[in-house]
């Protein structure tokens, strides 16, 4: 992994679902990036959840320079909750990761409760079909149809401050059930537990290519 593109539908996805990871792998000196491909802006009354699109990119911008990440401006973001697979998405992600000479994204778990997400996940995996790893993540905690297999993990022990900084950007409107960020950070901790380490985030594997081995 040299090139590493994280890709979210909404702008605080990647850092709820990969943000240790992120600070890891820039700390580790690689090239790490981050795309969004909706607005995120949001008014769901019966939830009392209103989100708009310029709280969320300036959030975006502020975690996204805690973690040392560079971010990817989308200048034609699609309305949240809207998202669906076509050529010229698909395209505009495939060109970002032909610019910057990807070889390595992680995307959203393909069954999961939420449209964009489901959605992000079609664009995306066309889009990286050429590239040499991919895999999946889950930012929230529904119960889904199809279980989230992880079998890929990082130990993010001397990251999680980092992920918990990048997440504080963003306001309590983004803190579903005043839960969202504390679930994540414990998820992270009971897949620590199962790898003997404090904390880690875990990733469904696509496809992985490791060129150090001997034949």
């Amino acid at each position: 992994m040299k090139n590493i593109l994280f890709i979210g539908a909404h702008f605080d996805d990647t850092e709820l679902g990969c943000g240790g990871t992120m600070a890891k792998l820039v700390k580790n000196g690689k090239k790490v990036f981050k795309f969004t491909l909706t607005d995120n802006e949001t008014d769901f009354k019966e939830r009392n959840i209103n989100v708009s699109y310029d709280s969320s990119k300036n959030a975006s911008k502020m975690a996204s320079k805690a973690l040392g990440v560079i971010e990817i401006e989308n200048e034609n973001p699609v309305p949240c909750s809207t998202l669906a697979y076509s050529k010229e998405i698909m395209q505009q992600v495939e060109n970002i990761i032909y610019k910057y000479n990807i070889d390595t994204v992680f995307i959203h778990f393909g069954m999961d409760m939420n449209n964009d997400h489901v959605e992000a996940n079609k664009i995306c995996l066309t889009a990286a079909r050429h590239c040499k790893n991919i895999l999946e993540y889950v930012s929230n905690g529904y119960a889904l149809e199809m279980n989230f297999t992880q079998s890929y993990f990082v130990d993010i022990s001397d990251f999680v401050e980092l992920k918990k900084k990048a997440l504080s950007y963003y306001g309590p409107e983004h803190n579903r059930m005043n839960r969202l960020f504390e679930m994540n950070i414990e998820r992270n901790h009971v897949w620590g537990y199962s790898n003997e380490v404090e904390y880690a985030e875990g990733f469904q594997v696509v496809k992985m290519l490791d060129e150090g081995m001997s034949n």
